[in-house]
């Protein structure tokens, strides 16, 4: 799908049913079993996808909301 639509393969993951059981249970994988091949895999998806978020150039002409915080 990532080469039909031009974009950068971030990774794979498997359709697991630990993954639901992990979730169910409150816990996600990557932490429940944080050496697991889940997690690793995980972890691989999260590191590419940081990776080309760094290589993304920053446009200084979008404009960000403004955040107020009132004193109670």
């Amino acid at each position: 799908m990532a080469e039909q639509y031009g974009v950068p393969l971030l990774g794979q993951l498997p359709l697991n049913l630990r993954i639901r059981e992990d979730l169910d249970n409150g816990h996600p994988t990557v932490v429940s079993a944080p050496t697991s091949e889940l997690s690793l895999r995980y972890r691989d998806v999260a590191r590419n996808l940081t990776a080309r978020l760094s290589m993304t150039p920053r446009s200084l002409a979008v404009s960000l909301p403004q955040i107020n915080i009132r004193n109670s």
